[in-house]
């Protein structure tokens, strides 16, 4: 079975993983890119900004390669292609992709507080324009559409509110919550149900990525997780698509153990081949959605530990 994987940066654990169960064609809008070195075959193509040139090189790849599921793993990509999700699925290429309602919902913070607040599940307030003034210190302010932990600054003042605000475009003031942060593996089927569900401690970031993480089986933070799932799959497109493929969910637990939603990205988070060395079964799962057969929740998963270190690539 052929996968194509877009915007491959150097995302080697996650294509060594798929290595194992797929021929691997790569793309990027760069040359130099460590990944390369890994995939079975890559693609130099145009960056998602040219939308035309970019889809047209895509189409032609999938069908020269005979490409049966594209995995897209930049945000910047994800609302062109939903849009020719048709036209992949002509080719026999399966886009493993969540809906543009449920697109919609994950890259604006704004729109996903909105969302989820008329919910059973706990957000962190977003303060309205109006609010600012009057909102409990310390605040968290970030980019609304923002990805990783780029540009995401705590301000303890009022003044470094008014500054941040305006250093960050686009910005949210967001209530700061303190207490363990979570990130959670989820995989989902094209009717909206879970597969995995793994929670990961994120011990240490750098850079926005996690480098010290720990999967850990608990309870509370799985059953947050299905009902984000839950609520996110009333935001069905035309044919009833809504949550699918694979997703990255973030949760704080407060010192009182409340549990808060914090933000959502539809695609392969940097840490989930800590999840795949749990047990997590990905690649044999999308296989088998592929193939349109019915699976069944796994909620069997190793506690496993993961020190990430960086390599080198040297070309000559």
């Amino acid at each position: 079975m052929n996968i194509l994987i877009t915007s491959i940066g150097k995302r080697v654990q996650l294509i060594k993983y798929l290595k194992q169960y797929f021929n691997i064609i790569g793309v990027d809008a760069g040359e130099l890119t460590p990944a390369k070195s890994f995939v079975d075959k890559f693609y130099k193509i145009p960056k998602a900004s040219e939308e035309d040139k970019y889809i047209n090189s895509l189409l032609a790849i999938c069908k020269e390669e005979k490409v049966d599921v594209l995995v897209p793993l930049y945000e910047g990509e994800f609302k062109i292609l939903c849009e020719k999700r048709k036209c992949f699925g002509d080719l026999g290429t399966l886009l493993l992709l969540s809906s543009k309602q449920v697109l919609d919902i994950c890259k604006d913070k704004y729109y996903t507080y909105e969302y989820f607040k008329k919910t059973d599940v706990k957000v962190p307030k977003v303060y309205a324009q109006e609010e600012i003034a009057g909102a409990e210190l310390p605040v968290i302010i970030k980019p609304k559409d923002g990805m990783g932990s780029s540009n995401v600054f705590k301000a303890n003042n009022i003044r470094e509110v008014q500054f941040f605000s305006q250093y960050v475009k686009n910005s949210i003031v967001q209530q700061y919550i303190e207490g363990e942060e979570y990130t959670v593996d989820a995989l989902v089927d094209l009717s909206g149900n879970p597969v995995y569900i793994v929670p990961r401690k994120r011990l240490e970031v750098r850079a926005g990525e996690v480098v010290k993480s720990s999967t850990t089986r608990d309870v509370e933070i799985i059953n947050e997780t299905v009902k984000v799932i839950k609520h996110l799959n009333t935001a069905k497109d035309s044919v009833g698509l809504a949550a699918v493929g694979p997703l990255t969910i973030q949760f704080f637990r407060d010192k009182n153990n409340e549990i808060y939603l914090l933000e959502i990205n539809p695609r392969f988070g940097g840490g989930v081949p800590l999840s795949f060395k749990a047990g997590a079964d990905y690649g044999m799962a999308i296989m088998s959605i592929k193939d349109g057969k019915k699976l069944k929740y796994v909620d069997e998963f190793d506690e496993v530990t993961m020190l990430r270190y960086d390599e080198a690539i040297y070309i000559e």
